[in-house]
């Protein structure tokens, strides 16, 4: 799925329907290409490889706070890619630090005509070849000049082979019953009302539909739609110490009428609300180490987060010499054939599945970005870790695509990510066995309570200042924020505590974990490529589904975190029933 932030689009135009053949905008991206060929023989740079994309969405999107409507919208936008290679597949003008920087004056807009007037259409797609070409002879200059100062470590291709695919399926009708879904949305958000201790809450809701084109000079002709609903619950509030908490709800599904019911929502929401209120008047936790249980939704955030956002590698740009780029490095690099689980676990990413145990996957697509049909990935087996995500671009580990290029990315190409992941174990126990066996251990390690982490903060929705606090000061990647955390003593009787962090929870752990449970949960989010998913951190977005067990490790530390903390409200909060 690719979907920007409606936040800031157009308003909304009527588009009428397109049958499977003769498409417009193919046909403009089409003969713009075509025109553009001679460019290769004209600049005496080699032109190999040409793309054009369109992302063309239309959403209706409103948000509700305390019984009260507060945004409702219809947006339609068209957001236009074209890239360019010349040279050949083993050096192009790509995998460079200044690879899309252009230095001239730039004619062709972000925005795209919301009809399919060929003319307009075919304007921007030929004025945005021409700055690609432009852009692509400049940098291959620049880094064939960069490279005769320095000395690569390892010489690569710039791109890898991939079959054409051609694939234009019916555009599906979209609508949705806009006062049906504001009219909920407001009724739901009014739960939060009779919770004083909570200061802000929302619920956001959105229905969009997407349609992908995208055509290359390799014959690949792409367009495909696909369609989302999600409703997302989140609330906020400060204990008496100041301390910043907050829970939310996320429900996904491809259309409206597979989200829940409102009674359905309706529970989550009280809970959340429930949630909220008792961590507010929780006891601080202390800085521990020992067991801990993760029950299946928390693993399943958990191995979304430690293996699903970092199973792709990403390519080390040529730099200027003086100039180093420091990127951020996936936890997995350098651990092909090194065990990272135990060995009763298999870790597969497989985008071919649509449904799992009668629930369809959000992962599911029929072609990545880059027109390659995805494949199904085997990234643990055995414990070991034997695959990495790839897209075309050529790295150290990978040569050539398997199907996961879901975001544009920098420096020429795209980049990689997990879709739906599942985490089997053969070796599972229930989940009665598991809190046994986690109180089996706290009496063997003669602790006074151990820890069960029942949520994470995954997709996070803290703000960015305040993730800043609470990551500053780690040297490693940290783990996403434990949401609602318990001790758990020895008589079994469960106590909630707030303000903990993980310390040192990464990949290197998972291989600790001394059993799996049997209770299997599909946990479905939107992922963007920003640390921990984070909510409106990323213009571009992407359907995944995790399906994981509930783990048991031996020995993991938490900490709690010396931060400053905001002071309360000076005047109490309104009755909110008036």
């Amino acid at each position: 799925m690719r979907r920007r932030d409606f936040a800031l689009l157009l308003p909304a135009v009527s588009l009428g329907q397109q049958g499977t053949g003769g498409d417009p905008i193919l046909k403009a991206m089409k003969d713009e290409m075509t025109r553009s060929r001679p460019l290769g023989v004209v600049g005496g740079q080699p032109l190999y490889y040409m793309e054009c994309a369109l992302d063309d969405a239309v959403a209706f999107r409103a948000t509700s706070s305390l019984g009260a409507l507060f945004t409702s919208s219809s947006t339609a936008f068209r957001v236009p890619r074209v890239a360019v290679r010349i040279g050949d597949k083993k050096f192009d003008n790509t995998n460079y630090i200044f690879s899309e920087v252009f230095l001239g004056t730039r004619f062709d807009p972000d925005q795209f005509p919301l009809d399919n007037n060929a003319g307009a259409m075919r304007q921007i797609f030929w004025l945005a070849i021409d700055r690609a070409y432009k852009t692509a002879v400049e940098a291959i200059g620049r880094k064939k000049a960069a490279l005769r100062n320095i000395t690569q470590a390892e010489e690569l291709s710039d791109f890898s082979d991939a079959a054409p695919t051609q694939m234009v399926t019916p555009l599906p009708a979209w609508n949705v019953d806009e006062a049906l879904w504001k009219n909920r949305i407001t009724k739901l958000s009014k739960v939060f009302a009779s919770y004083a201790e909570i200061y802000t809450s929302s619920l956001d809701f959105e229905s969009s539909r997407d349609t992908y084109y995208f055509a290359n000079s390799e014959g690949t002709e792409l367009r495909y739609t696909e369609l989302l609903a999600f409703v997302r619950v989140r609330a906020n509030g400060q204990a008496a110490d100041g301390m910043r908490l907050r829970d939310h709800a996320f429900f996904f599904a491809s259309e409206t009428s597979q989200l829940p019911s409102e009674a359905e929502m309706e529970r989550e929401v009280r809970r959340t609300a429930d949630n909220l209120k008792a961590l507010i008047s929780a006891p601080l936790g202390e800085t521990y180490s020992g067991p801990v249980l993760f029950e299946a939704e928390a693993s399943a955030q958990l191995f979304s987060d430690l293996i699903g956002s970092q199973s792709a590698l990403i390519r080390k740009p040529v730099a200027e010499p003086g100039r180093p780029v420091n990127l951020p490095t996936s936890e997995m690099e350098g651990r092909l054939n090194s065990r990272i689980l135990p060995s009763s676990f298999t870790v597969v990413d497989d985008p071919t599945q649509k449904v799992y145990k009668g629930r369809p996957l959000m992962g599911h697509f029929p072609v990545d970005l880059e027109g390659v049909k995805p494949q199904a990935v085997v990234l643990v087996e055995k414990g070991n870790f034997k695959n990495y995500l790839a897209t075309r671009i050529p790295t150290r580990e990978t040569k050539v695509s398997n199907g996961h290029a879901r975001l544009p990315g920098s420096f020429g190409g795209y980049l990689a990510s997990s879709s739906n992941l599942f985490i089997k174990s053969d070796e599972p126990v229930s989940a009665a066995e598991m809190k046994q066996k986690l109180l089996d251990l706290i009496k063997q390690r003669n602790k006074p309570y151990g820890m069960l982490i029942r949520k994470l903060d995954f997709p996070s929705t803290a703000s960015f200042e305040e993730l800043r606090g609470l990551v500053g000061g780690l040297s490693a990647r940290p783990a996403p924020l434990p949401l609602l955390a318990y001790r758990v003593y020895p008589d079994g009787r469960e106590e909630l505590v707030r303000g903990l962090r993980f310390r040192s929870l990464n990949v290197r752990a998972l291989k600790d974990i001394v059993a799996s449970g049997s209770d299997e949960v599909q946990f479905d989010y939107l992922g963007n490529g920003a640390p921990f998913s984070i909510v409106g951190g990323g213009n571009y977005v992407f359907g995944c589904s995790t399906v994981a067990p509930s783990i048991l490790f031996e020995d993991i530390e938490l900490e709690r975190p010396q931060v400053e903390l905001p002071k309360l409200p000076v005047v109490p909060p309104p009755p909110l029933s008036a």
